[in-house]
């Protein structure tokens, strides 16, 4: 049972009570986290007040600019290259119609605007090559990723033997190389105290096309794509801090007046009112209708939605995504419970620091859901995996507070054809054969990891409060945090 942690006493200046309108409470919950100041706590609050980083501030940032510039002005063709989850599929959206305005500016032909591929799950993340060969066969020059790439060593070789440049745009962990792209603008390339460092995928696309649109006069612009970026931070469930929180902050009021008819018809088949959306709305309602597609569909058609100016084209694309959310339930449901009796069957998987679970051919598009229930109920660390007829197994892992699961697959690495993510969520593949010794390997592995101090259920209280204190415009005051 988790012990509660009183409410340690700080110190609140009448210059930070001043600058939060006078709230006491609001003041105190600021300075127990270290916002102590009236600038600091005016930029944390009001994104009016915040100062964002410099796109420039990247590695290869200029690199990437510069060889997208040469090709629109050359005629070249390019393509967009993305992934099947929200991220991946506001990452791909926010790119194409980006790169498709400043294309209709220089008056290339429609048969030559940016094109974009977002994988099945069967095929996994990355870029699957069959596909690229497919894209190659239409004489692209130049691909731009994102939410991938940063380890598609294959992938990469294949195009430059093609002639064909790579931008990789990503955000995941970074390999021990990098993949020999033309650039590589990855948040994780930042120092660790950046305030770019935590961007999702669809922020490093986001600051691709600032840089882009600002060297275009076009920085007026921006804001009409910062709807996409709030819903893949939120889905993505990015660290929300520094930059990351403004984007969040100025995507939410473009989100909430957004001029997308795709997002609008989505709104209404959730029965959303745009004005109130919150994050809450984009995490429960919005982002699992978009991720069902990439777990039971075609996520190409979430980017279809995010794209279309056809009203009734948008309404039957979010009706799509409100049947497979309602499948995926379902099946989320029927996996867990198949889960659920194994584990009751085979009381020994407990006995590891981690949890590993596989069964025979287990729909891979919930596994990391069913991972997350399974987290919530053990407590520790767990990889849900579907056997298949071909003798693979592939699935997904899900992480506690205190153990970076990325980190804690790299020793078993040679016991894995593939794995990638960050140090909550992960993905996989291995042989059948080495099922048990990875179940070995991996639980050794998180024992070293688990910093199980930072993984406490200690509640710290932030404050006690009177029930006469209580009221809407308290909640209002709490929701600015």
């Amino acid at each position: 049972m988790a012990d509660w942690i009183d409410p340690q006493p700080v110190v609140v200046s009448d210059e930070l009570r001043d600058a939060v309108g006078g709230l006491p409470l609001l003041a105190a919950a600021l300075a127990q986290r270290g916002i102590t100041t009236a600038s600091t706590a005016r930029a944390f609050l009001y994104p009016d007040y915040y100062t964002p980083s410099a796109a420039t501030d990247f590695p290869d940032m200029d690199r990437a600019a510069d060889r997208i510039w040469q090709a629109l002005t050359t005629g070249e063709r390019l393509a967009v290259w993305g992934d099947f989850d929200v991220d991946g599929q506001t990452s791909t959206a926010l790119l194409v119609e980006a790169l498709r305005k400043l294309s209709v500016a220089m008056e290339v032909q429609p048969s030559a605007l940016p094109g974009y591929r977002v994988p099945m799950r069967k095929q996994g993340h990355g870029i699957f090559l069959p596909a690229l060969d497919e894209l190659l066969g239409q004489d692209i020059t130049l691909l731009i990723t994102c939410d991938t790439g940063v380890d598609a060593f294959a992938a990469i070789d294949r195009a430059k033997a093609r002639g064909c440049d790579v931008i990789v745009t990503d955000h995941h962990e970074l390999p021990s190389s990098l993949p020999p792209a033309f650039a590589v603008v990855n948040s994780k390339r930042m120092r660790p105290d950046h305030p770019l460092r935590e961007l999702p995928g669809v922020g490093v696309a986001y600051k691709l096309v600032e840089c882009l649109f600002e060297q275009a006069g076009r920085g007026d612009e921006l804001g009409a794509t910062l709807d996409l970026v709030a819903l893949g931070i939120v889905a993505d469930r990015a660290t929300q801090v520094a930059d990351v929180r403004y984007l969040l902050q100025r995507g939410l009021e473009a989100l909430r007046s957004t001029s997308r008819v795709g997002l609008r018809a989505l709104m209404d088949q959730a029965e959303l009112r745009p004005d109130g959306l919150t994050e809450g709305h984009i995490g429960y309602q919005l982002g699992p209708r978009l991720n069902a597609l990439g777990r039971l569909g075609d996520a190409n058609r979430g980017v279809e939605l995010l794209l279309t100016q056809d009203v009734s084209e948008a309404r039957i694309l979010a009706a799509e995504m409100d049947g497979l959310n309602y499948q995926r339930r379902l099946i989320t449901n029927q996996v867990l419970q198949a889960a659920l009796t194994q584990i009751e069957r085979a009381s020994s998987l407990l006995d590891y620091q981690a949890l590993v679970v596989a069964g025979q051919n287990w729909h891979p598009g919930v596994l990391g859901l069913v991972a997350g229930h399974l987290v919530g109920r053990f407590d520790r660390p767990v990889v849900v995996l579907s056997m298949s007829d071909d003798g693979l197994v592939r699935g997904s892992a899900r992480s506690v507070p205190g153990c970076d699961i990325h980190a804690a697959l790299k020793p078993t690495s040679h016991l894995l054809i593939r794995f990638g993510g960050h140090p909550g969520a992960a993905g996989l593949s291995l042989d059948l054969s080495n099922l048990e010794a990875f179940r070995k390997a991996f639980s050794r592995s998180v024992a070293g990891e688990w910093d199980r101090a930072a993984a406490s259920l200690d509640l710290q209280i932030d404050a006690y409060v009177s029930l006469d204190q209580l009221s809407l415009e308290l909640v209002g005051q709490l929701d600015r945090l």
